[in-house]
């Protein structure tokens, strides 16, 4: 069962524990690999059609290919819009487990609706649908603990996004650029490294 609904249907967030929420999770990421495979065979399919639309000269089977191909929209549509879901729920989660872990006491929100009304918009963010989460389950806790975002690398969106419009010819480029600024990092950190151990010393002899 989602995450949402199965707030909605009254379950009590108290009862939770970092091994549900580890079970949750799990289930929740083999259901989000099923949907990625099949939005890429949909969406390959996709392609398939177009190139044999832009091969043929017949206009009777290319307004097959096309029908098809608008079939198939909405299908890429209705499994895009899951994924969104249960990036939202995957977020959520960690946001749970954050929760558990320092030590907050979980409970039910009085009204669930918004979060499920957040949850099918695919313009809602995971950070702010997560933050939305974390915040209605908090018992009685009206402060709220600002976590600064965790990034393991580049927006792969904003990558892919400059590779449509041209401005990254392929993923290798992104992956040398990192590699020329690790350098620089680690030169930066030699540098400060340096600078704060030389500081004591300095004060050491002016006294």
């Amino acid at each position: 069962m989602a995450l949402v609904s199965w707030l909605v249907d009254g379950a009590d967030p108290a009862s939770m524990n970092p091994e549900e929420v580890r079970r949750l999770a799990n289930t929740l990421r083999v259901r989000e690999e099923q949907a990625i495979a099949r939005l890429e065979s949909l969406v390959g399919e996709q392609a398939s059609l177009v190139s044999r639309g832009a091969a043929t000269p017949s206009p009777a089977l290319r307004r097959a290919l096309a029908r098809r191909h608008g079939r198939l929209s909405e299908d890429v549509y209705d499994v895009d819009r899951e994924l969104s879901r249960m990036g939202k729920e995957l977020a959520g989660l960690r946001a749970i487990r954050e929760l558990l872990r320092e030590g907050v006491s979980l409970a039910a929100p009085r009204d669930a609706a918004p979060l499920l009304t957040l949850v099918n918009d695919v313009d809602t963010t995971e950070d702010f649908f997560a933050a939305e989460l974390a915040a209605a389950l908090r018992a009685g806790q009206v402060k709220r603990k600002r976590h600064a975002a965790r990034r393991s690398g580049p927006d792969l969106m904003e990558v892919w996004e400059k590779m449509d419009r041209g401005e990254i010819s392929s993923a290798k480029e992104v992956l040398r650029a990192r590699e020329a600024r690790a350098p620089e990092a680690a030169g930066a950190s030699a540098k400060a490294a340096a600078k704060a151990a030389k500081t004591p010393g300095a004060r050491g002899g002016g006294e």
